[in-house]
Parts: C-alpha cells; structure tokens; sequence
C-alpha cells in the first residue's frame, strides 16, 4: 500500500507532467490570448470616454456592433481550415493540407472583398437613413467610420485564416502570441491617437493602416514557418465543398452569437441614443468581459466530453464538479465587486461616468452570474454532438432578449433596457438546464435541471438584497447547493484518488 508521501510525489509528477504538456501550453496561451488584452481594453475604457465623449464614444461601440454583424457572411472558413489540416497532418498528406490551405485562403479574400463592399453600402446608408436618430454631425461620423471599420474587420477575417493554420497544427500558443501581439499593435495605436487628440475618424484611419501592416507580417511570417503552403489563391470545388460540409451549422451558431452579441445595442442607441449607449457598452463589456474568462478556463470541458461521450462513459460527475467550481467561484468574484464597488468602480471610472453606470454595471454583474450557468451546459450540448439544440437555444435567447428589452422599456424606460436582458437569462437558462440535465446528465425528467438552478437563484436574490433579510435567503442557496453536490463531488474526488 502507498504512503500520503508516495500519493503526494504521484500527484505532484502527473501534474508536472500536465503542466509540461503540448495541450496545457495551448490552453494557457489560449485563455490568455482571449482575456489579457480585452482586460486592458477595459481597464482604459474610461480614458477613451473622458477624451472623446460620451457621444463619440458611443458612435464607437455601435459601429463596432455594425461591423461585427457584417460577420455573418463568415461561413467559418477558419474553424474548417483547423478541422481539415488537423487530419490531413495526422494521415501525413502535405499535399492535401496545401490544398486546404490554398482554397481557404482564397475564401477569405473574397469574403473579405465581400465585406468591404457590405460596409461600403452600410455607410452609403447610413449617411442617408437615420436608422438610429442621430444627429447630423453624428450621421457622417457614422457613415466614415463604418466604411473604415469595415476594411480593419476584412483584414481580420484573412488574419484568423493564417491564425487558424498554427491551430491546424496544433500550435495555439504560436497562433495565441500572434494575435496578442496583433492586438497590442492596435490597441497601443489607437490610445497613442487619443492621446495626441485626434478623434474617432482618426482611430480607424490609424486602425486601418496597422491592420495591413499586421496581415502583411504574418502573411510573411506564415511563408516562411510553413514553407510548403504556398498560399496561391485557387479554388479546388472539392475542397469548397469540403470546407463547406464542416462548416455550415458553426456558420448558423456564428450569425447567432453575433445577432446575440449586439442586437442589444441596436435597441439601445434606437430608444437611447449614443451617450446612454456609451455607459450601457462600458457596462456589458465588464460582464461579458467577465463570462469570457470563465468560458476560456473551462474550454477544455468541450473535447474531455466529446471523448467520454465516444467512449460511452458517464459525464454526470465531470458535469457536477464544473458547475460547482463554476457557481461558487463567479458568485465570489461577483460579491467582491458588488460589496466594494464604490471603492472599485469610483476609483476606475471617475465620479461622473461611476455616478451614471453603476445601476447598469450592478445589473450586468448579475447577468454575467447568471449567464456562468450555461457555460457548461453549452460545452456539454456540443460534446454530445447535440450542435442543432444548441444553435435552437441561441435562437430562443435572442428571440427573448429582443422582446423583453422592448417591455423592459416600456415598464422602466432606458434602464428597463438592462434589465430586460437580465431577465431574458433569468428565464431561458433554466430551459437550457432542464433539457442538458434531461437528455444527457440525469436523464430522469424536464424537471431534474431546475434543483440546480433554484440554490442559485436565491444566492442571486441575496446578492441583489444585500441587507439582514438576505442572510436566511444566501444560507438557504448554499445549503441546498452543498446538499445537492455533496454526494456528487465526493464520487468525482474519490474517483480521482
């Protein structure tokens, strides 16, 4: 029988081991990668509120959510260029990786060209359709900016090609340092054009220019790390098809995630304008900024399923243990900023910018808490090779964003916009957990998924109270929680030994 010295020295050298490994590096540089530089984007987002306005600012943010939905004519090129050159690299067959690349390099330039000429409409457009009642000044700031901001986002869709070919070959940390360094070029330009003055028109002007020089240096870089792909733009109709036959339900997840994404924001310009929107942009990027963190650390969860589910294996106990690690560490990161916010936001923000997004950062903290809940559930959809009900429950949770922050209001005026999205998640997460706890964790009844919602709930409504009546309500959530996961995690910990 081994010793707790020989247990521990076991212990220590698999994780060692983990820690050495290919797949650790990738997940690390990959959370990085989608973390480090958004952060810092956020951190001086106050900077660029204070120098360009309130109303400049949000002109910003909502051609941003423009440009961003031109995206929908990604038919996920990349994410097929990952899938093909990963299996052709594992039957050794350089010349079929070659024609992959060659093919989808040659999408991306004509989806590119494509979204140009898309964003060259839009600004046409909006220089003559008022769609979101903004005033003439802000009109041609629109129309300029959409036509700029749509040459920096083709220039990234021939990026995430060449990005994707390191993935192909199993490199994320390569292809994670890359796009850090891309990001950093241009977040570090564009607060340089800030600080000398210059205003929106400029940032894209500037934006522009570095997203060429960036591709041209990859597209270089690229050349000469895999010198056998030639990257001549051809177009092989096997190969099209071929791409295309991965790609089509990634491409419908994709248009929803973005509809998801910014339809909000859309609404919100349209019934506020950009001043209130430029407050509402500052405070959902601190939640999804938040619910992108989580999501990046528990990636990994997708193939660990995928494989248990081949394999036939039970996932109940991997399922439990993640929403637990999920639930008790984001209901801690939102307590500590909410309990100390004044200290926290005040200090960040500065008095007037804190003083007019509180209530809305206050309301997304809740959101992004809530919103953890789907995390796994989501990782889970797809292992289970359940992609379709996946892309339906995208669907529902735009369909119900949409309505409820049209009552939302109606009831409460421009906050009730905030808080329509709240409840949107309050009540489409629950379906969700109901059908994942149905269908692949207990496989007992519709209703086995809301045992983990409810413990939830009430720490939630704690959270939001924050007075002596909370103290019963929290202690109620985190015992039902604990009863609930106890049999659970202590199975997960014992299978482990």
């Amino acid at each position: 029988m081994k010793s707790g010295r020989d247990n521990f020295i076991l212990r220590f050298n698999k994780l060692k081991i983990l820690a050495q490994g290919r797949e650790f590096s990738n997940s690390i540089w990959n959370m990085a990668d989608a973390v480090i530089l958004p952060f810092i984007m956020l951190l001086i987002t106050p900077y660029f509120i204070k120098k360009l306005g309130t109303n400049q600012y949000g002109i910003w943010m909502i051609v941003n959510s423009i440009i961003a939905s031109i995206g929908i004519v990604n038919v996920g090129v990349g994410d097929a260029a990952i899938k093909f050159i990963s299996k052709y690299r594992a039957l050794e067959n350089q010349k079929e990786i070659n024609r992959i690349i060659n093919t989808g390099f040659s999408l991306v330039v004509v989806l590119a060209i494509l979204i140009i000429l898309i964003g060259s409409a839009i600004s046409f457009l909006a220089a003559r359709i008022n769609l979101f009642n903004l005033s003439g000044a802000n009109i041609t700031l629109a129309s300029a900016s959409i036509q700029l901001g749509s040459i920096v986002f083709a220039f990234k869709q021939v990026e995430q090609l060449l990005l994707s070919i390191f993935k192909g070959y199993e490199r994320y940390d390569t292809g994670a340092g890359i796009s850090i360094i891309s990001k950093f070029f241009l977040l570090s330009a564009q607060v340089l054009t800030v600080v000398l003055g210059y205003k929106l028109v400029q940032i894209f002007l500037v934006s522009v220019f570095i997203s060429i020089l960036v591709v041209l240096g990859e597209t270089i870089f690229v050349k000469g790390k895999f010198r056998e792909a030639s990257l001549i733009p051809s177009f092989n109709k096997s190969s099209v098809k071929e791409i295309f036959s991965f790609s089509t339900w990634s491409w419908a997840q994709s248009i929803l995630s973005i509809i998801a994404s910014h339809i909000d924001r859309f609404i919100v310009i349209t019934f506020a304008g950009p001043t209130f929107l430029a407050y509402y942009a500052l405070a959902s990027t601190i939640g999804s900024q938040m619910h992108a963190i989580f999501t990046a650390g528990a990636s990994w969860v997708f193939p660990k399923v995928s494989g248990k589910t081949e394999r036939k294996e039970d996932t109940s106990n991997l399922y439990y243990k993640m929403q637990l690690i999920i639930i008790v560490c984001g209901f801690a990161f939102v307590t500590f900023l909410i309990l100390f916010e004044n200290i926290i936001f005040r200090t960040w923000l500065g008095i007037e910018t804190y003083t007019n997004s509180i209530l809305l950062i206050k309301i997304f903290l809740y959101l992004a808490f809530f919103n953890m809940l789907s995390i796994i559930p989501y990782f889970f959809l797809l292992g289970s090779n359940l992609i379709r009900v996946s892309t339906f429950f995208m669907f529902v949770s735009v369909i119900f964003t949409i309505g409820f922050m049209m009552l939302g209001y109606n009831v409460l005026n421009v906050s009730g916009l905030a808080y329509g999205k709240l409840f949107s998640s309050i009540i489409t997460i629950p379906i969700m957990l109901a059908f994942v706890h149905y269908k692949i964790i207990d496989k007992i009844n519709l209703l086995s998924g809301l045992k983990i919602y409810l413990p939830v709930l009430m720490l939630a409504a704690s959270l939001y109270m924050i007075s002596i009546a909370s103290i019963p309500i929290f202690l109620g959530g985190a015992a039902l929680l604990w009863l609930l996961y106890r049999e659970k995690v202590s199975k997960t910990f014992q299978a482990q030994e």
